[in-house]
């Protein structure tokens, strides 16, 4: 910005009539004041000069009357404070009160703007990259979060998606995201907020902006969230857990939590001796039901799910930074992605989580996934990695 640009001086076109009147008679009252002052030191004066003086009271009532009727926002008053002190007191402060209650409003006038500009509105598309995708149960819709603070749902009913849905609510890019079998929406964001929504569908309008049905202040920088699928329809309330990377001096943590009937989120427990942050997590069962969850020195950590909370087992998978977890339909085998190109499966039905194969790549894998057919070393079932 320029120093012209950045100036406030109006030039004299820029002033509003009563303004230039103004300037014309405080200048008059000026020379009036100053031929005043030189009568008081006994010099004599010319006829004119007298007649100046003279009309000095009924300039002080004209400039009085001109000066209520210039706008709040004038600089004049401040750049002619000496004409200012003749007025009556009356009428300065009248004129104070009026500039306070405009400066008044015209605050409140720029808040409105600021929050309608805020205000979120229907996205037909993220603006920023997708970094999660998660689909409903019945296949008919898809969820996604991005580094633009949004979750967007797309209907899946034609092959060109169309987006039914914005989720408007969080500050920060939204990293974290899942959708529960009964249609609950949980996402998590780097502004360490885990946010609830009602996700189904069909209690929105097309093109609706969605907002919270409950947010948590959940600390850290969210990089993973799961439901529990071994609960859906407890009465006791759903679980979900949520996995958080280290911000400022809230540490890396692994927490489970419960979502009552009311939307209220409760905290069932939370592990934050962590090895490192958990890139990702998976819910496992058994005779009891267990959190998995991914790290950066190539372990998978094994977990009681169940309040205190400990840490069962670490089982060495890779020499790289585990990234993904998946776990197959029969919930039997876990599928482990690695930035040392390789995909792990493993047996998760005994204690001893034994190794079955291992597949190769020739670049970093971020993420698997497979089949419900999926048989580790049988033909049929595909994966894929990336």
């Amino acid at each position: 910005m320029s120093w012209r640009e950045q100036s406030t001086f109006k030039p004299s076109s820029a002033l509003v009539d009563e303004e230039k009147e103004f300037l014309k008679v405080a200048k008059k009252i000026r020379e009036a004041l100053k031929l005043e002052e030189r009568q008081l030191k006994g010099d004599a004066l010319e006829a004119k000069q007298l007649e100046k003086v003279s009309a000095k009271d009924s300039m002080v009532k004209e400039i009085t009357a001109l000066a209520v009727k210039l706008p709040s926002s004038t600089e004049i008053f401040q750049k002619n404070e000496d004409v200012m002190e003749l007025l009556p007191s009356g009428a300065r402060r009248d004129i104070e009160r009026r500039r306070a209650e405009d400066q008044a409003r015209r605050q409140r006038k720029e808040v409105r703007e600021v929050e309608e500009r805020k205000k979120p509105e229907y996205m037909c598309r993220h603006e920023k990259p997708i970094v999660g995708v998660v689909v409903s149960s019945d296949s008919r819709y898809l969820f996604t979060c991005s580094k633009d603070k949004y979750v967007l749902c797309w209907s899946l009913a034609n092959p060109l998606l169309k987006c039914h849905a914005t989720f408007a609510g969080h500050t920060g890019a939204v990293g974290a995201l899942d959708i529960s079998s009964s249609l609950r929406l949980v996402s998590g964001a780097a502004d360490s907020n885990v946010i609830l929504w009602q996700g189904d569908p069909s209690k929105h309008k097309s093109c609706a902006v969605v907002a919270p049905t409950a947010k948590l202040e959940h600390g850290g920088i969210l990089k993973a969230l799961k439901w529990c699928p071994f609960d859906e329809d407890a009465s006791s309330g759903q679980r979900f857990a949520s996995a958080s990377d280290k911000l400022l001096s809230k540490p890396p943590v692994i927490a489970v939590w419960r979502v009552t009937s009311s939307s209220k989120i409760e905290q069932v427990l939370q592990l934050d001796k962590l090895p490192s942050k958990a890139n990702d997590i998976q819910w496992a069962g058994g005779a009891k039901t267990k959190l998995l969850s991914a790290h950066d020195n190539g372990y998978v950590g094994v977990w009681l799910a169940e309040a205190p909370g400990s840490l069962l087992k670490t089982i060495k998978l890779h020499e790289g930074p585990v990234s993904s977890l998946h776990i197959t339909a029969d919930g039997a085998v876990l599928l482990t992605a690695s930035l040392d190109h390789s995909v792990a499966v493993v047996d998760i039905t005994t204690k001893d989580t034994n190794t079955l194969t291992t597949y190769k790549a020739n670049r970093p894998i971020r993420c698997v996934t497979v089949s419900p057919d999926f048989k580790a070393g049988e033909a049929g079932g595909g994966g894929v990695g990336g």
